[in-house]
């Protein structure tokens, strides 16, 4: 007998950045994907700012876009956005590609 397939959750954190010249930082998911579970929004606000800072460009704003996964452990998921989110502001101010995605390992 076959089973019926099984519907993968996903296990990725994907967050794509872009710099203002406007001091702070706002965070937002993509169109559609209703609110972020679990308080990662201030998470991803505080890296980002902090990131910044670091870079010795804390006088920049910036856009966070967050995609995280439902239905995970918040410690888990907030450290993969802590992470993430300080990738793609490092390669958005280097010229790299500004996404960057953290798959979690559970």
């Amino acid at each position: 007998m076959l089973r019926p397939p099984r519907h993968r959750v996903s296990r990725t954190v994907q967050v794509r950045f872009s710099v203002r010249e406007t001091p702070g930082v706002t965070v937002g998911a993509p169109a559609g994907r209703g609110p972020l579970p679990y308080g990662v929004d201030g998470v991803a606000r505080r890296t980002a700012q902090r990131a910044l800072s670091e870079a010795g460009r804390g006088y920049l704003g910036g856009h966070v876009e967050l995609r995280a996964p439902r239905g995970l452990a918040p410690h888990l998921l907030q450290r993969a956005t802590d992470r993430a989110v300080a990738l793609a502001v490092a390669a958005t101010l280097h010229g790299a590609p500004p996404t960057t995605r953290i798959r979690l390992r559970t």
